[in-house]
């Protein structure tokens, strides 16, 4: 499998902190047409310039609008290089951000990585209200939702719609992915025996092909 180079990263990097949107599609294209497969350029490039640039403007080193460019520049680039007509299957997954989570890179991946796996996913995006998301789990009967929570502060509305989905939809599985994972995810979700956290796209996909065997 084909690896991003070091300076591939660097010319990501330098053009995103730029806000330079068209050199950031051509690094993309031209990684895709060497062989780079999309989760790899989620995880060594997206991810890892964002984390970097996340760390630039916790030391005011960025600016609030500049970290916003970068992050809609690479929003921009899942939308643009998205799977089309991957499914394969008659498998369903529903991804979405629970209510007042605005952060939705993460759950972006997540459904074109299901996607690529042969799936077909309902990706909603952010802040979806809790009975929203139980009418649409209900309308579409998937066999796993993916729930996106990343501010730690939404811990209530977080537990409400797992209780919920539980609660109505015993059978189903439960996808957790996020950056409030990190805090205290082992005592808060040990009580759900139907939940699974996914701190990874490789751990994602790993469990996605043990799903679809």
């Amino acid at each position: 499998m084909k690896q991003i180079k070091q300076s591939d990263f660097l010319g990501f990097y330098n053009a995103l902190v730029d806000g330079d949107k068209d050199k950031c599609i051509q690094i993309v294209q031209a990684l895709l047409d060497e062989g780079v497969v999309l989760k790899n350029i989620y995880v060594d490039l997206f991810q890892k310039s964002l984390y970097r640039i996340g760390k630039l403007w916790d030391h005011n080193k960025l600016s609030i609008p500049e970290e916003h460019l970068a992050t809609q520049i690479v929003e921009s680039l899942i939308d643009r290089f998205a799977p089309v007509g991957k499914s394969n299957s008659d498998k369903k997954v529903v991804v979405t951000c629970i209510d007042k989570e605005y952060h939705q890179i993460g759950a972006k991946m997540v459904s074109n990585i299901f996607e690529l796996n042969g799936w077909k996913s309902y990706y909603l995006g952010a802040s979806v209200p809790n009975k929203e998301i139980l009418k649409f789990v209900k309308q579409i009967d998937p066999e796993i939702i993916a729930l996106s929570w990343s501010l730690y502060l939404n811990l209530g509305r977080f537990l409400e719609v797992v209780d919920h989905i539980t609660r109505f939809f015993p059978t189903k599985k439960i996808l957790i992915g996020g950056q409030a994972l990190s805090e205290n995810s082992d005592n808060i979700l040990k009580k759900y025996k139907n939940v699974v956290c996914i701190n990874s796209l490789d751990s994602l996909e790993l469990y996605i092909k043990q799903k679809s065997v």
